[in-house]
């Protein structure tokens, strides 16, 4: 799984990871195909997780 970090609240930096839930979901926009999700870390980072090699391209639906 190839993953990206960022940070998007400023805290990274004073908190530890602990925990981190998914947020979204990155489909492919060709065919709708999920290749990736979007997780939340308790420091407030975002982080890609790609099914794969990471797209430029793509469609986020998020997770209700």
């Amino acid at each position: 799984m190839n993953v990206q970090t960022r940070d998007h609240h400023g805290s990274a930096g004073r908190q530890t990871r602990l925990e981190a839930r998914p947020i979204a979901r990155l489909r492919d926009k060709d065919n709708g195909r999920i290749i990736g999700l979007v997780y939340e870390w308790n420091t407030g980072e975002t982080q890609m997780a790609w099914f794969g090699k990471a797209r430029h391209e793509f469609d986020t639906e998020t997770l209700t």
